[in-house]
């Protein structure tokens, strides 16, 4: 059906130039070339934001499963649960964005190479996607870095648990603060593509 709607014999090049993602997978590519250094720290990083998902995924749904069974079952729920379900689904969500945009996993239209494959027109429009994109995670991280701080120097305390509450204030300034790492990168890397020629063919 697809296939029809777009008077296409093949699917297979519509996405053609590949987008260029911040993660080296193929470190051979001329893109990622002299960035070995870089990348050999970014992976530990990466590996830190797995385990960190990983963690608060798998606290989270135990979290749900002992709320469950103290409501429901004893009759006895504990409101401090009510206080870190929505910590965890914080950091879940602010280092899964950063993550994303490491892989470039986002949803993107993809529709500019249905009209045009030239890859250095192409190329100039996720450029500029990619620098407006950081713009304005910019103005966000300003944004979640100055609550942050007006809630550290109150020394704000949560209610129950009488856990700090920068501990989900920096969910945010950690997630917009990896974001713009990578989008950073992601126009550093789209801008030498299209000023050497190589890469995002």
């Amino acid at each position: 059906m697809t296939k029809e709607l777009l008077h296409t014999d093949s699917l297979d090049d519509v996405l053609a130039p590949e987008p260029i993602i911040p993660a080296a997978h193929d470190p051979a590519q001329p893109v990622y070339r002299g960035l070995g250094g870089f990348y050999a720290v970014e992976r530990r990083m990466a590996w830190l934001m797995r385990v960190i998902l990983f963690t608060a995924i798998l606290s989270l749904g135990l979290l749900m499963a002992a709320q469950v069974f103290m409501r429901y079952v004893i009759a006895s729920p504990f409101l401090g649960i009510e206080e870190l379900a929505p910590m965890l689904a914080l950091w879940i969500y602010f280092i899964g964005m950063a993550y994303c945009t490491r892989e470039r996993d986002h949803i993107e239209g993809g529709v500019l190479t249905l009209i045009t494959q030239n890859r250095r027109t192409v190329l100039s429009v996720r450029l500029f996607g990619t620098v407006v994109c950081l713009v304005t995670v910019l103005v966000f991280a300003w944004f979640a870095w100055d609550f942050a701080a007006y809630n550290l120097s109150l020394n704000r305390k949560s209610t129950y648990m009488r856990l700090p509450k920068y501990i989900w204030d920096f969910s945010m300034v950690s997630g917009f603060a990896l974001m713009i790492l990578y989008l950073t990168l992601q126009a550093f890397l789209e801008a030498r593509a299209l000023i050497t020629g190589k890469g995002g063919e």
